[in-house]
């Protein structure tokens, strides 16, 4: 089976994608990246961006079982916190997460197997400003969309 590297994701050529739930037929809709951003996706980042304000604040480690009381954060952590904090609850598949994983997907492609954010931030090579790096990426790309004229039918 021949592979072709997107530069998103990972499709063979049977129209199949790679994606954290597995081999997948087609690209599903969370994969997506034109996806619809709010002024809430911006705050999460914001808020993930400040529990990461600096490296004594990072937990490396590739965990998703997470401990605030230990006051470090791994980067599926503080998204996590940073989700409950700005909308009360946590979404998997909220697009500011989203951002950030495609974000990975882009610069880190090889640092994760299972789970984007968790493998990322315990790979081997990824430092804490690998991690704010994908933050500020994601940051940029939900301003920039949040720019961008409402098209209404």
């Amino acid at each position: 089976m021949k592979i072709l590297f997107t530069g998103l994701l990972i499709t063979t050529a049977s129209g199949c994608t790679q994606t954290e739930n597995g081999l997948l037929f087609g690209v599903p809709d969370y994969e997506k990246r034109e996806i619809a951003v709010s002024q809430l996706d911006l705050d999460i980042i914001l808020s993930a961006s400040k529990l990461l304000e600096n490296e004594a604040a990072w937990a490396k480690g590739a965990v998703s079982q997470c401990d605030e009381s230990a006051g470090k954060f791994n980067l599926y952590c503080a998204l996590e916190l940073a989700s409950i904090e700005v909308m009360g609850e946590y979404v998997h598949r909220q697009p500011a997460l989203q951002e950030v994983r495609f974000a990975i997907d882009d610069h880190y492609r090889e640092r994760w197997t299972l789970h984007r954010l968790a493998d990322f931030n315990g790979h081997d090579e990824t430092t804490f400003d690998d991690v704010k790096s994908v933050i500020e990426i994601a940051s940029q790309r939900i301003k920039s969309k949040l720019q961008r004229p409402v098209i209404t039918h």
